[in-house]
C-alpha cells in the first residue's frame, strides 16, 4: 500500500514557489516511461507520481546529485528579509572597473610615456650620427649640405681646382677607393678627350678617334673595355677650351697670340708652335688638328701596354712653358703655384723621392716645389743646369718613383 503522506505530487513540487525550496533537496531519476521525475531528498525509497504518464515511480536511495548545482545555481536560496542576497562567485576587482583617480598614480600611462620617449631618443641619435656630426666634422660636407648640393653635384668646367678629388684609400700610389686595374688616363688640366685603340688598327701618323673600335673618356678616370693589349691613347683639347682660353682662370701666358700664330701656321709651323709652348711630357707625337669646324690640340701616346690585372697610367700635360729671364731653363714653380690643382692625389715615400731628386740634379730650393706637383698630378717635367729634362713620376698603382729622359725640343 502506497502511504498518502508519501505521496507527491511532482508538478506540483516543480512549480513550488522558490523560496520555500530547500537548498540542494532534489532528487532526479528516469521514470519508466522515460520521463525525468524530481523528488524531495527525504522521499528516497519512496513512491511519487509522475507528471507525465501519470504512474506511479519508485525514487531510488543514494540518487546522484551530480545536477544539483545546476539548479542551486539556476535558484540560489532565498536569504533573509531586509538581508544582503549572497552572490556566488569571486567579486571583480574595483581597480579593473574603474578609471584611476586624479592624481592617482597610472603605471600603464607612464610606460607608454617611456615607450615614446625611447622611439625619440633613437630618432635623434640616428638622424645626428648620419647628418649632424658629419656636417661639423667635414667643411666641405658641411657647406653642401647648407647650400643644397651633393657629393654627387657636376665639378664646373670652369676652374680646374674645382674636379672632386677620388675617395681616398690606403697604400701608396694614386689615392682613389679602390685599387685601378686597367688603363687610367689622366690630363692637367682635366676634362680633356681621350680615344683609345689597339696599336694593330691605328693608322700609322694621324689621329685615331674616327677609327672603328675606338674608345672615348673624359680626363681623369679609366678607360672602360680596353682589354689587354698595345694601345694608342689620343688625349685632345678644342684649342678654346675654357680651361685654357677663359680670362677667369690663371692666365696662360700669351695663349691667345699662340691661337692667332696656330690660325695662320701651316701644319709643320703648328707643330713647333705647340712644342714649343706646353711642357713636354712622355707623349709620342704632339700635333695640331683641324676639322671642318673646330681645332684641336692633341698628345698622342703610342705603344701603351695594358696587362689583366695590372694598371697603366697616362697622364697629358697641357702647361705653359714658362722661361726664366735667360731663356735656358723652363720654371716648375710657376706651374704648381698657379696651374696644377690644388689636393693631394698620390702617396709615396717623400723621403726616398727627395733623395732621389737630389741624385738627378734637381736644385735644392725646387725640390719642395717637383715634391708637391708629384703629390697633386703624379708627373713633373723638370729642366736641369745641363740643359737636359726629365719627366719623374709616381707610379699610380704603388706609388714607387721613376724617371726617364725625355726629349727637350726648345
Amino acid at each position: 500500500m502506497i502511504q498518502p503522506a508519501a505521496r507527491v505530487d511532482a508538478r506540483a513540487a516543480a512549480i513550488a514557489p522558490v523560496e520555500n525550496r530547500p537548498h540542494r533537496v532534489m532528487i532526479e531519476f528516469k521514470a519508466e516511461c522515460g520521463h525525468t521525475v524530481r523528488a524531495r531528498d527525504e522521499d528516497a525509497g519512496g513512491v511519487v507520481r509522475c507528471s507525465y504518464c501519470g504512474q506511479n515511480a519508485n525514487v531510488p536511495i543514494g540518487a546522484s546529485h551530480e545536477l544539483d548545482f545546476v539548479f542551486e545555481e539556476a535558484h540560489p536560496p532565498a536569504e533573509p528579509e531586509g538581508g544582503r542576497r549572497r552572490r556566488r562567485g569571486r567579486r571583480k576587482p574595483e581597480s579593473a572597473s574603474r578609471s584611476p583617480r586624479p592624481g592617482e598614480f597610472d603605471p600603464f600611462a607612464w610606460i607608454l610615456r617611456l615607450c615614446y620617449a625611447a622611439v625619440l631618443i633613437i630618432i635623434v641619435v640616428v638622424v645626428g650620427r648620419k647628418f649632424v656630426i658629419p656636417m661639423f666634422a667635414d667643411p666641405q660636407k658641411r657647406a653642401q649640405m647648407l647650400s643644397g648640393t651633393g657629393p654627387s653635384a657636376t665639378a664646373s668646367p670652369q676652374k680646374a681646382d674645382s674636379v672632386r678629388p677620388p675617395a681616398p684609400r690606403r697604400g701608396p700610389g694614386l689615392i682613389r677607393e679602390a685599387r685601378l686595374s686597367g688603363l687610367y688616363v689622366a690630363s692637367t688640366p682635366p676634362g680633356a678627350w681621350v680615344y683609345c685603340v689597339e696599336e694593330s688598327k691605328a693608322p700609322g701618323s694621324g689621329r685615331v678617334y674616327q677609327v672603328p673600335g675606338s674608345v672615348s673618356a673624359r680626363t681623369p678616370g679609366e678607360v672602360a673595355h680596353a682589354g689587354d693589349g698595345s694601345f694608342v691613347v689620343e688625349v685632345a683639347f678644342p684649342w678654346n677650351d675654357p680651361h685654357l682660353s677663359d680670362p677667369n682662370l690663371p692666365n696662360y701666358r700669351n695663349y691667345m697670340e699662340f691661337r692667332r700664330k696656330i690660325e695662320r701656321a701651316s701644319n709643320d709651323q703648328r707643330k713647333h708652335l705647340v712644342e714649343e709652348y706646353f711642357v713636354p711630357d712622355e707623349a709620342s707625337a704632339v700635333f695640331v688638328d683641324q676639322t671642318e669646324d673646330q681645332i684641336f690640340i692633341v698628345r698622342q701616346y703610342r705603344g701603351v701596354i695594358v696587362r689583366s690585372g695590372q694598371s697603366k697610367g697616362v697622364r697629358a700635360l697641357f702647361l705653359p712653358k714658362l722661361y726664366a729671364a735667360d731663356r735656358k731653363m723652363f720654371l716648375t714653380a710657376p706651374l704648381v703655384a698657379g696651374y696644377i690643382p690644388t689636393g693631394k692625389n698620390y702617396d709615396f715615400d717623400e723621403k726616398h723621392v727627395r733623395g732621389e731628386l737630389a741624385y738627378y740634379g734637381v736644385a735644392e730650393e725646387d725640390q719642395p716645389v717637383v715634391l708637391e706637383a708629384l703629390a697633386r698630378i703624379g708627373v713633373m717635367p723638370y729642366m736641369t743646369g745641363d740643359g737636359r729634362v726629365r719627366m719623374f713620376k709616381i707610379d699610380l698603382h704603388d706609388g714607387v718613383f721613376a724617371t726617364r729622359m725625355i726629349r727637350e725640343t726648345s
